[in-house]
């Protein structure tokens, strides 16, 4: 049944289709329910005066080049031509009459709040409330502020209802052809150019439609003989074409930045044309800076930019520049699109890929502290990520290097001898920190004097160094400390630690209950076993937790590099071969592991990719210790 307030509007409904009432009319009348009817009114007058607003020109090309960046990022699915062309908010209208659509929408929310005319929008011809559905139609158009737009949209109903009842009865096949010629008649009323476009654009592509049904209405094919005849008389030269001619290239690469030139020339013999182009970034790539004041965004990833009066024959340059991820290494792709709603041919073709084929290869940027033993000391030289010396002499007396997490220093252990360097070194052996400036070290410090220290590794939020102690005959400890100052923190048997990426556990070589490798915490207590072979030794993580490769020598009768794939416990041999492979240690990026090795006659420091292959040397000779803890590279 339906409530007072629905009758209440289909009794205002009935009085404005014959016109004997206003709305206003209505609310004098039903003064009870003025509340709520009045403030769909209101609203919709609120609305009204942006009737007559019009963008401008400006605001119209930065819209467009948002909504065609917006759209090549997420493209829509496929729909039927004519409904996809025809949807009552289409984007073709959006600028001209977005108020007239606010406000349209407040009629409609009138119109079709009463039942019997909500469950009239689904009837077909032939169909008891069939009438209802276009007597309220007619309503619509009346209060609606843009007749065009709901006559498209009639049209649109008028030929679905038709292409529907196509297997029915003759009787509802004559009306809905009837009412869909009705539709055609009252678009044959508008001869505004730009009308006639949206109602030419939609009758082809319902022609297409008709015509695959077997469809034949004769009011359809006269309506586009006579629209296609009216638009003949506009004159040749207001169509115009241009041909752009695009060349887009690398013309920069600085370290880690390339920066990219598009040049765009309207080759003619059009007037100014505007363009738009979008710049799709590699996904290894940020937007550093742009080198005009284009009229640029970035719209979801993708530069978007908008190029205005582009004159013949005179080129126009954009440049910019990108970073690549720190961590990348390989060619990056950049590509570019040209769109414009002018009439435009763009040659060589609308979407360039200006990668310019930058096999950069990116350098690998790692900073590799090794140290070099002979039977007497240790010290410490720095070479980069690809072998090449940055300072072979960075320390002496020095072993055990541990970077700390954002490369500004590094620690180490002072070992016998260095406080015959005088000075600060007279406070003798113990970790020490030291600032890296270029190839430098500077202001040495200690913060724990101590002994028979066998390795060190700094947490990855930078606050704790864990120091393995191994005084002779006594067990193994790790000891933490605070990483500015040298206070204790806590103190637990263990070897050879490594951090884990929470900087609050760690992984140690123990035989608590059984020999392996263990996760503890940072107090050393116990959370659970690795490894379970007993040689397994020096851990080490990758910068994304991924993977934990170690050394061990009892797993296949040598010592060998495994790594540990932590998201399904498998374990994979990345060596096998005579000699010792020991103490790995990953690359900033996780993509390198580093490694001492005898295999090739003497002691170096290579590298290789986390599947073992790719091995390269970065240093050959690096000498020979029983102490691998104290030889370990430590990596940057």
């Amino acid at each position: 049944m339906m409530s007072k307030l629905e009758k209440v509007l289909d009794d205002c409904l009935t009085r404005l289709m014959s016109g004997e009432a206003t709305l206003e009319d209505c609310l004098a009348k039903y003064p009870e329910h003025a509340a709520e009817l009045s403030r769909l009114i209101m609203a919709a007058g609120r609305l009204g005066p942006g009737r007559d607003i019009r963008p401008s020109l400006q605001f119209r090309n930065q819209a467009r080049a948002q909504l065609i960046g917006h759209m090549r990022a997420h493209p829509r699915r496929q729909q039927p031509k004519w409904q996809r062309s025809l949807s009552l908010f289409q984007v073709g209208f959006i600028f001209r009459r977005a108020f007239n659509v606010a406000l349209g929408l407040a009629a409609m929310m009138m119109l079709f709040l009463t039942t019997g005319t909500v469950l009239a929008q689904t009837a077909l011809p032939g169909d008891t409330l069939y009438g209802w559905k276009i007597t309220s139609e007619q309503v619509l158009r009346k209060v609606h502020p843009d007749p065009l737009t709901v006559d498209l949209m009639i049209a649109r109903r008028r030929a679905n209802d038709l292409l529907r009842v196509m297997d029915g009865n003759v009787q509802a096949k004559a009306l809905a052809l009837a009412e869909y010629q009705q539709s055609l008649t009252q678009l044959s009323t508008y001869s505004d150019p730009e009308a006639q476009e949206a109602i030419s654009e939609l009758l082809l592509e319902q022609k297409a439609d008709l015509d695959q049904a077997q469809v034949v209405v004769p009011d359809l094919e006269q309506l586009l003989v006579t629209i296609e005849d009216e638009n003949e008389l506009v004159p040749a030269d207001e169509v115009q074409e241009a041909a752009l001619e695009l060349d887009y290239k690398v013309v920069a690469v600085e370290a880690r930045q390339i920066t990219y030139a598009l040049t765009i020339t309207n080759s003619g013999p059009a007037s100014p044309v505007d363009a738009t182009f979008i710049s799709s970034l590699s996904p290894m790539e940020k937007l550093v800076s742009i080198a005009d004041n284009s009229d640029c965004q970035m719209v979801d990833g993708s530069l978007t930019c908008l190029v205005s009066n582009l004159s013949p024959e005179e080129p126009y340059q954009h440049t910019f520049t990108t970073e690549v991820d720190s961590c990348y290494s390989g060619s990056i792709t950049n590509t570019v699109s040209v769109v414009s709603t002018d009439n435009i041919t763009i040659k060589p073709d609308h979407r360039l890929a200006a990668a310019s084929n930058i096999d950069l290869p990116l350098s690998n940027t790692a900073r590799v502290i090794y140290v070099q033993s002979d039977p007497q000391t240790h010290s410490l030289g720095m070479r980069s990520g690809t072998a090449n010396v940055i300072n072979d002499q960075l320390h002496i007396r020095a072993a055990a290097p541990a970077w700390s997490p954002d490369g500004y220093s590094a620690a180490f252990f002072g070992v016998q001898g260095i406080s015959e360097l005088g000075g600060i070194y007279s406070r003798g052996n113990g970790v020490w920190v030291m600032d890296i400036v270029g190839a430098q070290a500077r202001n040495p410090r200690q913060l724990m004097a101590q002994d028979h220290i066998k390795s060190l590794a700094w947490s990855p939020d930078g606050r704790w160094l864990a120091v393995e102690v191994g005084i002779p005959n006594l067990t193994h400890e790790i000891v933490i400390i605070d990483a500015q100052d040298g206070e204790q923190r806590s103190r637990f048997p263990g070897e050879q630690p490594a951090w884990n990426l929470d900087s609050r556990n760690l992984i140690i070589k123990s035989c608590s209950t059984g020999c392996g490798l263990w996760q503890v915490d940072i107090g050393g207590n116990i959370e659970k076993q690795i490894t379970f072979d007993s040689t397994d030794s020096y851990p080490a993580w990758s910068s994304d937790g991924q993977y934990l490769a170690f050394s061990s020598q009892q797993r296949h009768g040598n010592w060998e590099i495994y790594l540990l794939k932590v998201a399904d416990q498998q374990i994979l041999r990345l060596t096998n071969r005579v000699g010792t492979d020991t103490t790995p240690v990953f690359g900033p990026c996780g993509q390198e592991i580093y490694l001492r090795t005898d295999h090739y006659g003497s002691w170096w420091i290579t590298a290789m990719t986390i599947d073992g292959e790719d091995e390269y040397t970065i240093k050959e000779g690096v000498g020979p210790t029983n102490d691998w803890g104290l030889a370990r590279p430590a990596v940057y």
